[in-house]
């Protein structure tokens, strides 16, 4: 089967628009267990939104490992760009970067990706509310900043469990945000082990603390605001239970699925009824390649076995840089939860869990 190729020169091109090579202007210590790396800014445009995550691309004990980070500055605070990092039981990239990072450091990035954004307007007059847990603050504090910034006549608040006082990230900047918009953001801070001096809200977020909190903030006006959520699946499901309850419209309610462990280790058993490869075009930085994908591989895995340099990260179906748009024939995807439902219908598929039910795939990356 005749396949297409990019000429070698072309390629390297591709791969310099699509990567930055970053270095670290300032590491700050944002807990015991969480650091923020601070970049200088590089020699091409480096543009992003709200809400949007860097894949890092570091080499550890002679593997590339590729991590997604979500960006915690706001493109329109005169900020440098930033990922905050908590550290993660036995995670080698987490360990990593807050035990070795410094000032200086120079690593690959992909470019700035990811739909959990928030669409600014300077004349709106919106309610937000938005909920985080942990280090899921860290796309929520970029949109917190941006909406303050950008929209003066809207209203935030943000709800944001943790473990205790000292666990809070970003606790001061926060602080310094409710000085400066006393009348436009709202803090509700959740413990879930507070000291014994705490007088806010404790516990985990169920769905009636939730509920009173929703009661506190909006009254009967609850469906009428706009939600974003960001932290484990089982805080952001406490919380859609709630709204939905409460007759949130969905398009009201955006998260986002964080990553935190290692990919997934795909079953070798395969999803397609045949044993015989499928071909799979796929459309990407202009260029066409025609993959043969076997039925034990991904389509994702396949690429990358024929050298295109497709875009990735988490290999597990979340963080959705490897996101492309079905245009035509069949897949089967392992896991959905990175894509909205409207993305789902417009016929986006996440390539790393994907793989080819029949002939005629063609997929658009990009």
């Amino acid at each position: 089967m005749l396949k297409f190729f990019k000429k070698k020169g072309k390629k390297d091109q591709s791969f310099s628009d699509r990567y930055f090579k970053l270095k670290i202007k300032e590491v700050r210590k944002e807990t015991d267990d969480t650091s923020t790396l601070i970049f200088e800014l590089p020699d091409r445009p480096f543009n992003y939104k709200s809400g949007q995550f860097l894949t890092l691309i570091l080499p550890i004990d002679k593997e590339e490992i590729r991590r997604s980070y979500s960006l915690c500055s706001s493109p329109f605070a005169g900020e440098n760009p930033a990922i905050t990092v908590k550290r993660v039981e036995a995670g080698k990239v987490s360990n990593y970067l807050n035990d070795h990072m410094k000032t200086g450091d120079v690593f690959d990035v992909m470019e700035p990706a990811g739909h959990f954004v928030v669409d600014l307007n300077e004349e709106q007059s919106k309610k937000y509310i938005l909920f985080a847990a942990g280090s899921g603050i860290t796309p929520i504090m970029s949109i917190l900043k941006s909406i303050l910034l950008i929209e003066k006549k809207s209203l935030v608040t943000l709800v944001y469990q943790n473990r205790n006082e000292h666990s809070i990230i970003f606790k001061e900047e926060l602080q310094g945000l409710k000085f400066e918009f006393p009348e436009r953001f709202n803090l509700i801070d959740v413990l879930s082990q507070p000291t014994e001096n705490w007088n806010g809200y404790s516990g985990r977020l169920d769905t009636s603390t939730t509920s009173d909190i929703l009661m506190d903030i909006s009254g009967n006006k609850i469906n009428q605001s706009h939600y974003y959520l960001c932290g484990p699946s089982g805080f952001m499901q406490t919380v859609i239970d709630t709204l939905i309850d409460f007759e949130v419209p969905e398009n009201h309610i955006h998260k986002e699925s964080f990553f935190t462990g290692e990919p997934k280790h795909k079953s070798a058993e395969p999803v397609t009824k045949s044993d015989q490869e499928i071909e799979v075009k796929i459309i990407l930085d202009g260029e066409t390649y025609l993959v043969s994908v076997p039925s034990n591989k991904t389509i994702l895995e396949a690429a990358l076995d024929q050298d295109i340099d497709m875009p990735f990260s988490c290999q597990s179906g979340l963080c959705t840089a490897c996101r492309g748009k079905l245009l035509s024939g069949n897949v089967e995807m392992e896991e959905e939860e990175g894509l909205s439902e409207e993305e789902l219908n417009e016929g986006y598929i996440l390539n790393c869990v994907s793989r080819p039910t029949g002939p005629g795939v063609e997929i658009e990356v990009g």
